[in-house]
C-alpha cells in the first residue's frame, strides 16, 4: 500500500469510529424525545405541576409571596414572562426555575427550587379527599 493508500484508509477508519459515535449519540437523543410530553398538551402540564400558585412557587424557592409577584414584575418587565394574571396569578414552574437560574442565584438555588417541588408534588398532587382519608388514618 502506499502512502495515499494508507492516508486514505485512516480516514475512513476516522469517518467509521465518528459514525458510530454519532450514531450512539442520536440514539440517546431518540430515547429523550420519547420520553417528553406532547407540546402544547395542558393536562399533561397540570397532572405533573407546571402551573403554581404565588404561595406555592414561594415555597420552592423559599421566599415570599411578594418575592414571587416582585420576580413576576421583573420578568415582565424585561420581556420574559414567568405568570399569567387571572383571577390569581397562575406561574410557570418551568420559567420560574429557568429565572431563578438567571437572576436569583444560578444553577445551585434552581436545582434546590427544584428538589423542593419534588419532596412537596407528591402531597400536592393528591385530590383534597385523598389528604383527608390520609389525616385520618394518621389521627387514627
Amino acid at each position: 500500500m502506499n502512502d495515499d493508500q494508507q492516508s486514505l484508509a485512516a480516514d475512513l477508519d476516522r469517518l467509521a469510529s465518528e459514525h458510530t459515535r454519532l450514531a450512539a449519540h442520536a440514539a440517546r437523543l431518540a430515547a429523550r424525545v420519547r420520553q417528553l410530553a406532547p407540546v402544547g398538551d395542558a393536562l399533561h402540564d397540570l397532572r405533573t405541576g407546571e402551573f403554581l400558585t404565588t404561595s406555592r412557587a414561594a415555597l420552592i424557592c423559599e421566599v415570599t409571596d411578594q418575592c414571587i409577584r416582585d420576580w413576576i414584575a421583573h420578568a415582565a418587565s424585561i420581556g420574559q414572562p414567568i405568570a399569567e394574571k387571572g383571577a390569581t396569578w397562575i406561574v410557570s414552574k418551568s420559567r420560574l426555575l429557568a429565572y431563578v437560574e438567571e437572576h436569583c442565584g444560578g444553577k445551585p438555588a434552581r436545582v434546590k427550587a427544584e428538589n423542593l417541588f419534588k419532596e412537596y408534588w407528591p402531597k400536592w398532587s393528591q385530590a383534597p379527599e385523598v389528604r383527608a382519608a390520609t389525616k385520618e388514618r394518621v389521627a387514627s
